[in-house]
């Protein structure tokens, strides 16, 4: 932990807190003032040195990337997207003239799009085809943002990664970066890139300083000010700038499940933090009461004890395998068809928690099957099949998580896994260390079926109520409602259920 007496214990304390009563799960926090690292902890297992998925922080990135294309002439705020995509069939509209890289910086398209629309196959060649809005104005969207990420990506002639690399990552010293690709090779643009915490900040203090980094341009200047200021606004002092939000002096990028780097230029300082939780609004609204507070002269013994407290008991408490489970070592288990049908009627199930984590790009269309199991006193190692990919991680029984590498569908997880035994259930913690996800399975074995219960963080269940995108018709209507959520929640418990599996 690095700190000064510039940094207030107290409302850091407080911060940690009141995350935690909104059931927020904080997994790393950093604070720069003036330069200068003050603060930087994280949440056993988390670390620094671990890429974290962004989600929607990906979209100022995103940003970043058309503000270089832009310095260099490749593209221009008012170059028409129907110009720089002419190989497209394009829906019938008196609009297309109006739609600039400008408009989709700023979520101006006034195209209709889905939240969880899939992002698997062309998604230009969707944007074109869909219809207009009746009602103009912003609307957040992911669509906006894939196609920024498409037009550069387009006149650059090469992903983002690659445009990026000389750029951005290497001058700030960011090891390249994973980032969800589509099926035909485009960077997805609303969400998908994964960097580490430090890496975010570096990138936010170059904003904060006018595009520099220890004195070298880096991002260009223009940019870092016209990207930051407020370019639709929402009320007095707030608006949404070129992928970036405002709210007062403070500016950032933000995340689904409570992602947040953000500076302020008054306090000339960044704060980031990563965490796994559905209450954003609180999150952000925590993070701005306690900026303006977090810095002052005054030491405070009481707080100071506590927050070292704090930060010394948080974490995952792992537990230790007293009895070895009871499990069927040498068979093979197949999904039964019953729990395969249901399972693919709505997101094939795993026992990696992917269902939130790559909901976007290259989904998966089957169920994970043949499992398998080897165990001894320290390890439960666990093998199944998806798709095309062979999956081994392993699980320590000892206390001791252990750390397995893995792919599925192309995107590359760390896990970190152990399992104990309670009233006859094997129960192993899974967290795939760059993703933000956790996932509980109940595994038990009798007359040759296993059956594997699932749950989790985040509950899918939770998101799919909060995101359901009601009609005004069905908000207006108690009973229509009741009867539409109940539903959607049915739903997400199918997402979140028990799966048999048979020996054979």
């Amino acid at each position: 932990m690095k700190t000064k007496t510039t940094l207030s214990s107290k409302y850091i304390y407080e911060f940690y807190k009141a995350l935690e009563e909104c059931g927020v799960e904080n997994h790393g926090l950093m604070v720069i003032k003036d330069g200068e690292t003050l603060f930087e902890e994280y949440s056993y297992p988390y670390s620094a040195d671990m890429p974290h998925t962004l989600f929607s922080v990906t979209k100022s990135i995103v940003s970043t990337a058309a503000g270089f294309a832009i310095n260099e002439g490749l593209i221009s705020l008012d170059t028409k997207i129907a110009d720089i995509f002419p190989e497209y069939e394009k829906c019938e509209s008196n609009q297309w003239d109006e739609l600039t890289l400008r408009s989709v910086l700023t979520m101006q398209s006034n195209k209709k799009f889905t939240f969880l629309q899939d992002m698997t196959g062309n998604y230009v060649e969707m944007f074109m085809k869909a219809p207009f809005r009746k009602k103009k104005g912003f609307l957040y969207s992911n669509n906006d943002a894939h196609m920024v990420a498409a037009a550069v990506q387009k006149v650059a002639g090469m992903n983002l990664v690659d445009y990026l690399m000389p750029r951005l990552f290497t001058p700030l010293g960011i090891d390249r970066p994973f980032w969800e690709t589509n099926e035909i090779g485009e960077c997805i643009g609303g969400t998908g890139c994964y960097l580490k915490l430090r890496d975010l900040m570096k990138i936010m203090l170059c904003y904060l300083q006018g595009g520099k980094y220890k004195g070298q341009q880096i991002i260009p200047e223009f940019w870092t000010e016209e990207a930051t200021k407020i370019q639709v606004s929402f009320s007095k002092n707030n608006g949404y700038g070129y992928l970036f939000w405002i709210n007062g002096d403070i500016c950032s990028m933000t995340g689904m499940f409570s992602q947040i780097i953000a500076f302020s230029r008054k306090q000339n300082a960044v704060v980031g933090s990563i965490n796994c939780g559905l209450d954003e609004s609180a999150h952000t609204h925590i993070l701005q009461k306690t900026f303006m507070r977090m810095f002052n002269d005054t030491p405070d013994e009481k707080y100071d004890l506590l927050l070292k407290e704090y930060l010394e008991n948080r974490g995952e408490k792992v537990r230790k395998c007293e009895t070895l489970p009871v499990i069927a070592e040498g068979k093979q288990f197949y999904i039964s068809s019953f729990s395969d049908m249901v399972a693919k009627a709505f997101f094939p199930q795993s026992i990696i928690p992917r269902t939130l984590i790559c909901s976007f790009a290259k989904r998966p269309k089957h169920n994970l099957d043949e499992v398998s199991f080897k165990l001894d006193k320290s390890v439960l190692q666990i093998n199944w099949k998806e798709e095309e990919d062979n999956i081994t991680i392993q699980c320590g029984l000892d206390g001791e998580p252990r750390v397995s590498e893995c792919e599925i569908k192309g995107y590359p997880y760390k896990i970190w896994a152990y399992a104990y035994e309670e009233k006859g259930i094997l129960k192993v913690v899974i967290r795939p260390l760059n993703t933000l996800s956790i996932r509980y399975i109940d595994i038990s074995y009798k007359n040759n079926k296993l059956k594997m219960k699932f749950s989790g963080a985040p509950d899918f269940t939770s998101f799919l109520v909060k995101n359901a995108g009601e009609p005004d018709f069905i908000r207006k209507h108690k009973v229509i409602r009741k009867i539409s959520m109940f539903f959607v929640r049915k739903t997400g418990e199918f997402l979140e259920r028990t799966m048999t599996f048979k020996a054979k």
